[in-house]
This record gives structure tokens, sequence and C-alpha cells, in this order.
């Protein structure tokens, strides 16, 4: 009986270490996440408004509103029906920005081919896009396209991407 007490007292005891630790490393987390912030906020000024959490990055400034989400692994649900959506490689990170006079998006992406950037060219001229310009280069390349108050550049190099999407309000 008195080797079952220890035992018990000892899953006690590990069980409250647990806790503790867990406690501590989630108010760790959460004090690094609110200084980060405040440096933040001074460097941009005060009247910037920063949230941080996890993955995710919020500033509102009187200018407008960006946020970054590396946890983001899905197209962006505001991006209107007229962009196409690149649906080559995988989405690693959503940015987006809004503000008073326009509205853009970054969308990273990883596993994109060099082929993708013509495949996406054909998708953006399905959609009646005019490409400005198509530069390619050794292991990929970069393209730029707009229509109406939409302009969509896109950058593909070593099996990754980056999709810039602007909107003129």
């Amino acid at each position: 009986m008195k080797h079952l007490m220890m035992n018990i007292g000892k899953c006690v005891l590990l069980i409250s270490m647990v806790f503790v630790t867990v406690t501590t490393f989630t108010s760790c987390k959460k004090a690094s996440e609110k200084a980060s912030e405040k440096m933040i906020e001074k460097s941009i000024g005060n009247d910037a408004d920063v949230d941080i959490d996890d993955e995710k990055v919020t500033i509102k400034t009187e200018e407008g509103t960006f946020t970054s989400d590396a946890s983001a692994r899905t197209w962006p649900t505001a991006v209107p029906n007229e962009i196409p959506k690149f649906k080559y490689g995988n989405i690693i990170n959503v940015t987006s920005q809004e503000a008073e006079e326009m509205m853009g998006w970054i969308v990273m992406f990883e596993n994109v081919k060099e082929s993708d950037l013509k495949s996406y060219q054909a998708d953006l001229e399905a959609k009646n896009f005019t490409i400005n310009s198509v530069t390619s280069y050794n292991k990929g390349g970069l393209l730029t396209a707009e229509k109406d108050n939409m302009v969509v550049t896109v950058m593909i190099g070593d099996g990754n991407a980056s999709l810039n999407l602007a909107i003129e309000k």
C-alpha cells in the first residue's frame, strides 16, 4: 500500500510539473507576443494597433489594416472571382492589406513548377486579363497582368511562387 501511495504521489508530482511547465510556457509566449506588439507599435507609431496571435500578425493604422497569417493554407475568400485561383503548388502564407484606396494580397506557394507560370498565364487570359509582361529566367519567371482595377503579379523560382494581387477601390 505504501508503494502504491508513493507511485500516486509521483504521478501527482509529475502532472503538477507538466501543468506548471505548460502554464509557464503559455504565459511566456503571451508575454513575448505582447512585448513584440509593443515594439512594432512603437516602431510604426503609437497610433498603430498590433495583434500577434501565434502565426498571425495584424497591424491596424489610420492608413489601413495589414494581416500576415503563416498558418493560412487556403486561397483568400475575399479575392474576387474575376481573379483566377492559382491552383499550382501548396499555399504556405497569406498576407492581406486593406487601405482606403486599395485591397491587396500576397499568397506564397511551395512545390511550384516552372511550367505553372505558363499555365497561370492561360488562366488569366481565359478571364480576359491583359498580359503586360512575361519574363523567363533560369529556373522561373515573372508575369504581370491587369484587368479593370485589378493587377496580378506572379513570380516563380526554385519551386516557390509569390502571387501579388492588388485591387484599386
